[in-house]
């Protein structure tokens, strides 16, 4: 499964902290954190306040890039800041995130995710709003993967998100997701999927007990990527021991390693 590093996300206080007084010490440390701790992309949000999103982000892209060659999500609602991002991106296929089934997000964003050969984030919704049923999401797959793949994007760059809503306000919301992962598979046989899994524990204390689990849950599903802090040894540990258990690490050695990891720096 890709890990997307989360932390370089402004509505994190100390990140919009930083953001604010430039503290470029400070947004590289998290970055080579999350590198080190094996984070196969960064995620990059710049949204603090409106108005200073573009610059914002040129100034993250820049002074991240220059501590990783790790390939970018750039993460952003607002389209000219997804097109800084992804000129100064650099080396590796970024990932956009997200593309709607809105005109707006459709017409504005996917002539950049085709321009920067990107890879993209199709977050399942639409001008009627967020979708509560796995009916209404497969509704939205069925009309927004064919036009992301219409605008010239490959199927093979795409990676659906059916939105995930916390637990705390419905208890059927995990199982809703999980039943939209294996809908929207059916329909789409070979559609890649990444979450913001963090957000199915919002309001709940504890959160990374729930958020551990879930991650099991999706992988089983069939899950590719997700938002999640690589800094987290027990959501890691979760996920490296799921992917031995679900036949996805040949001979266990991504989990030695990373075990083997863990004892040299002593936890």
């Amino acid at each position: 499964m890709l890990i997307i590093g989360e932390r370089i996300n402004a509505t994190r206080k100390d990140i919009a902290g930083a953001i604010t007084r430039k503290d470029a010490a400070f947004i590289q440390n998290e970055a080579k954190k999350q590198a080190s701790a094996g984070a196969d992309f960064l995620d990059v949000n710049s949204g603090t306040k409106p108005g200073t999103e573009k610059s914002n982000m040129e100034w993250l892209v820049t002074t991240i890039r220059a501590v990783t060659t790790l390939p970018f999500c750039i993460d952003s609602a607002n389209p000219e800041a997804i097109e800084a991002g992804l000129k100064l991106h650099g080396p590796g296929k970024p990932l956009v995130n997200s593309v709607t089934d809105e005109p707006d997000r459709i017409e504005k964003v996917l002539p950049l995710v085709k321009q920067h050969h990107a890879l993209v984030v199709g977050l399942l919704i639409d001008p009627a709003g967020v979708p509560d049923t796995v009916e209404k999401r497969l509704a939205i797959a069925g009309s927004l993967v064919p036009k992301i793949t219409g605008a010239g994007i490959p199927f093979s760059d795409i990676y659906i998100d059916p939105c995930v809503f916390p637990v705390s306000t419905d208890t059927k919301n995990g199982q809703t997701l999980i039943e939209s992962i294996q809908g929207i598979r059916k329909l789409f046989p070979g559609i890649k999927f990444a979450v913001g899994l963090s957000n199915i524990s919002y309001g709940l204390p504890k959160r990374s007990f729930i958020n551990q689990a879930f991650l099991i849950l999706l992988l089983s599903a069939g899950l590719d990527a997700a938002l999640i802090d690589p800094l987290d040894t027990g959501m890691m540990a979760s996920l490296k021991s799921a992917e031995v258990l679900l036949n996805r690490d040949e001979y266990c050695l991504n989990y030695i390693g990373f075990v083997r990891g863990k004892q040299e720096q002593g936890e």
